[in-house]
């Protein structure tokens, strides 16, 4: 009689360690893959956005170890390569972002500050070239190629006239402020991309990209500074130094109506990713 209780006990903990498995794999969150296969060939880039670089190219049907992930992005690489990957690309069976893209600029307003201006005329070049001339003639072929796509730009000052500190700013999605650098040296050159708080860096990483990808300009990256014209606001903000007017080779792509083109169409274009992405 023991023993069959024995039997019976040994059974139903069978019966009930049985039954708990069986709910784990029918219920196992499996929101959490460890890996995943490529259903078409794809880019992993530096961050969870399309608006990062691009580092390496992966081909449909290659499987990829899972780290983490970030929404719909994940991090995911092999001995020979690291980035992120839209999980829409992959075996995750994970719906596209519907994004803007045909109007990335609807409703957006956009605050474009040339900087300095009137009795402050920023730096200036050995040939006499003045920073706050060409902050002005960039920031107004800027505001009419914004205006073409369908923005509202508002203007910290359209011609020339000085502005304080204080109320370069306003109400709006996105705060760029545009300089010239400038060193008794003349030998820095280069595009420098500023911003202040953590909430801002996407812009900056996103403008940076893609005045680097477009432009003759040298590059010298993406940093952080507490500049009074983007620390003020809590908008997402650069401060844009396109180049160094004490270069002699900078000075000349400033005074270059076709060089300003190419440096207004990759701040919209860099404008189009932040807002589709």
């Amino acid at each position: 009689m023991k023993r069959n209780r024995l039997y019976l006990l040994i059974a139903l903990l069978l019966g009930i360690l049985l039954a708990v498995l069986i709910f784990f794999f029918l219920t196992r969150d499996i929101s959490d893959p460890t890996s995943l296969r490529m259903i078409e060939n794809g880019e992993l880039r530096t961050g969870p956005q399309a608006s990062y670089p691009v580092v390496f190219k992966v081909d449909k049907g290659e499987r990829l170890k899972i780290y983490q992930h970030e929404g719909k992005w994940y991090f995911v690489g092999n001995q020979d390569k690291k980035g992120w990957i839209a999980g829409w690309h992959t075996s995750l069976n994970i719906k596209p972002d519907v994004t803007p893209a045909a109007d990335p600029f609807k409703g957006k307003t956009i605050i474009i500050d040339p900087g300095h201006g009137g009795s402050d005329q920023g730096a200036s070049s050995s040939k006499g070239t003045l920073e706050k001339d060409i902050t002005l003639k960039t920031a107004l072929m800027l505001r009419d190629k914004l205006k073409k796509e369908g923005a509202k730009v508002i203007m910290t000052r359209e011609t020339d006239q000085f502005i304080k500190l204080d109320d370069r700013k306003g109400t709006g999605d996105v705060f760029i402020s545009l300089h010239s650098d400038a060193l008794a040296d003349a030998t820095p050159h280069g595009l420098t991309v500023y911003y202040s708080h953590d909430s801002q860096k996407v812009l900056a990483d996103t403008l940076h990209f893609s005045i680097k990808k477009k432009t003759l300009l040298s590059d010298r990256g993406v940093r952080r500074e507490d500049f009074q014209v983007i620390h003020q606001t809590q908008i997402p903000a650069v401060l844009l130094e396109l180049g160094y007017i004490s270069n002699p080779t900078d000075e000349k792509l400033m005074n270059d109506r076709v060089h300003r083109q190419i440096v207004t169409t990759s701040i919209v274009d860099g404008l189009k990713n932040y807002f589709i992405y």
